[in-house]
């Protein structure tokens, strides 16, 4: 019988730690779509939360999303009432974005999603296992 070809690199954990990375996001892009949402729209909300309102481009830059791409994002978002755009009295050029309260009711329902996807991925380790696997990651993260 035939051997599964596996990858040059299956033993290594940066390939490991990509493969699941991978899966992972593809979890969360499930969870995401049956529910109806965007994942970009998540960046957008989570951002504006958690780092408070920005200019647009600085907006982009801190979430890493192309500029022109953003303003499609912004007014769906905005068109949803999920934030407010205001004109920056310092550069009336520039416009102010700031998360409203319906959006941060559906940011939470967001994060409810990405927890339900977590809980996908981390379903074959117990408890002990993911709080061992976070502390580790922790302390591999760049931040």
């Amino acid at each position: 019988m035939k051997k599964a070809p596996t990858h040059r690199l299956a033993d290594r954990v940066l390939w490991a730690l990509g493969r699941s990375s991978q899966h992972a996001q593809r979890l969360v892009r499930q969870h995401m779509t049956q529910a109806g949402v965007r994942t970009q729209h998540y960046h957008v909300l989570a951002s504006l939360a958690d780092d408070g309102e920005a200019a647009q481009a600085t907006l982009a830059d801190r979430i890493g999303f192309d500029r022109s791409d953003l303003v499609t994002l912004l007014d769906e978002l905005e068109e949803l009432k999920f934030l407010a755009r205001r004109v920056d009295p310092a550069d009336r050029r520039r416009k102010i974005v700031a998360i409203t309260p319906a959006g941060e009711k559906q940011l939470d329902a967001m994060d409810q999603l990405i927890y339900a996807a977590e809980a996908d991925l981390l379903e074959p380790l117990t408890a002990a296992e993911r709080k061992t696997l976070l502390a580790l990651l922790s302390r591999l993260s760049a931040d």
